[in-house]
């Protein structure tokens, strides 16, 4: 009963006082930048990858590593960029994209293991991976689509900063020097990483669920070809926890936002004239409500994200009605893989903990 009540608060629960629309409205500056330069460049494509790598970029604001927003920006971008070339360079070979998988969920659980901002800078590396491995254009596009990963991290931190300067001027100008701080900032990293990654059995158990889940969404959706199947993958990432009951919650908030959201999208579809302004428009303000609820309600978030990123498409010859489909039905499957791998993790270790209890006691006996 405790554990069903933990799920349904998790779920329906709307902090509205944590919501963030200032810091939404700052970051969606340089989502809109990008998709303007790519139209006025007439690269709509490499526009939505620069937006989409803008838009994560700008959650980095909610998770200062070491007191410094830009420095979680600036490991991030370089972080994300670095997957999208593996996974693109990969993407060719299944069994290439399924070791990176791996190697991606491993990586998440072990900087999980050091704190919040760590866990989700590896959190957003593993997503790029997913996402870039499913493409398969070779060397070229990998090195265009990586560099219109930096470009958008790289225009996000520029307006980051200057909206910084502008209202932390003063307090900048008696701040230490530049140099001292970072040399401060990364001795405290380095001291971080000695003392606090240390593996334990509960990170273990965590990257090897997450590694199975990965394993299974990438095999399926490469096997049956399924249509934008890294949206399989992805959710099973993002709402795969340390925790099964926070696992039930975040799938259930996730698919719900998302049935919502692509249900929108259909209506969007069906009675808005999505020409190339009113798809910028909603591009934007979809990507600012995503990031002003994002600490207030999951569902609510998915929701938003999911009209974002049914926009974007537009942007790469996409229908909004057939993308709002694909992603439901693909968001639908991953967590749906993740809920397994988790409730049957939880049987296992159920069962040996009992097994192990019996032999205890006959061993008393």
């Amino acid at each position: 009963m405790r554990n069903l009540l933990s799920i349904s608060i998790d779920t329906t629960l709307f902090p509205w006082a944590k919501r963030t629309p200032t810091d939404g409205l700052r970051a969606t500056i340089a989502v809109a930048i990008a998709l303007l330069i790519g139209q006025l460049a007439g690269h709509s494509g490499a526009g939505a990858i620069a937006a989409g790598s803008a838009f994560t970029i700008g959650f980095a604001v909610f998770h200062e590593a070491l007191a410094s927003a830009l420095l979680s920006m600036g490991l991030l971008t370089l972080g994300i960029a670095s997957a999208t070339l593996a996974g693109s360079l990969g993407a060719q070979s299944t069994w290439i994209v399924l070791i990176l998988a791996v190697l991606a969920a491993i990586n998440y659980a072990l900087l999980a293991d050091l704190g919040p901002t760590a866990g989700w800078i590896g959190q957003q590396c593993a997503v790029f991976v997913v996402v870039a491995s499913f493409f398969t254009q070779g060397i070229h596009y990998a090195i265009g689509r990586t560099s219109m990963v930096l470009a958008g991290g790289a225009l996000q931190m520029l307006v980051f900063t200057a909206f910084h300067f502008l209202r932390h001027h003063a307090a900048e100008a008696a701040a230490p020097p530049l140099a001292t701080r970072l040399r401060m900032r990364m001795r405290m990293l380095f001291t971080r990483l000695r003392d606090e990654l240390h593996p334990t059995h509960d990170t273990v158990s965590y990257a090897l669920r997450l590694a199975i889940t990965l394993l299974l969404c990438t095999a399926i959706y490469r096997l049956f070809h399924i249509r934008n199947g890294y949206w399989a993958p992805m959710t099973g990432l993002l709402v795969l926890k340390p925790q099964w009951t926070n696992t039930l919650s975040r799938g259930i908030a996730r698919f719900i936002g998302t049935l919502v959201g692509a249900g929108i999208a259909f209506l969007i579809a069906l009675y808005v004239p999505l020409n190339t302004p009113v798809v910028l428009f909603l591009v934007i303000g979809f990507a600012w409500a995503s990031i002003a609820v994002q600490a207030v309600n999951y569902a609510a978030f998915s929701l938003f994200i999911t009209l974002y990123i049914v926009c974007l498409f537009h942007f790469g010859g996409f229908s909004e009605a057939s993308a709002a489909h694909i992603r439901l039905f693909n968001t639908a499957l991953g967590g749906a893989i993740a809920l397994l791998v988790d409730v049957t993790s939880k049987l296992i270790t159920r069962q040996r903990t009992s097994r192990h209890t019996s032999q205890t006691a006959n061993f008393v006996q």
